[in-house]
């Protein structure tokens, strides 16, 4: 009767070297490997000064996922943001704004840090500037032909 570890390693007779085969059982042409055994002066293969498969893949793929985050990331939400902070400043009393609410109203009172909006004729609301979102619609005939 035969055991699992007989059926994979056969067990070296004297004087020969063992060959160590993973999966397949023992090499057939008898030599070792470079994979298994390492070379011919007993050093094992891959020792030295060699890099590891794929590592530079692996850099160059790092490197690659930052340029297309900041492309398709940093570089937008910076231009937003500085569009935003642009528009905040350009706001002047008697504009026509929607808030980040969906609050639509007119510039009663400005000052640095709060806008005032003019809601109806007798309705006046407070807001931080921030709150601002956009510009309400133009009118008709201000916006371009065929949009």
């Amino acid at each position: 009767m035969r055991h699992d570890f007989e059926a994979i390693y056969l067990l070296p007779q004297e004087g020969e070297r063992p060959d160590i085969a993973f999966g397949g059982g023992p090499s057939t042409d008898g030599e070792a490997t470079q994979a298994t055994q390492g070379t011919a002066d007993g050093t094992g293969a891959g020792t030295g000064d060699q890099e590891q498969p794929g590592s530079s893949g692996f850099w160059i793929m790092l490197a690659l996922l930052f340029v297309f985050m900041w492309l398709f990331v940093i570089r937008p939400e910076s231009r937003r943001r500085k569009q935003q902070q642009e528009f905040q400043s350009s706001l002047t009393k008697g504009d026509a704004v929607v808030t980040a609410g969906g609050l639509h109203g007119t510039i009663a009172a400005i000052d640095e840090t709060t806008v005032t909006l003019k809601v109806s004729d007798t309705v006046r609301m407070k807001f931080d500037r921030n709150a601002v979102g956009r510009r309400a619609s133009a009118p008709a005939e201000e916006t371009p032909a065929g949009k």
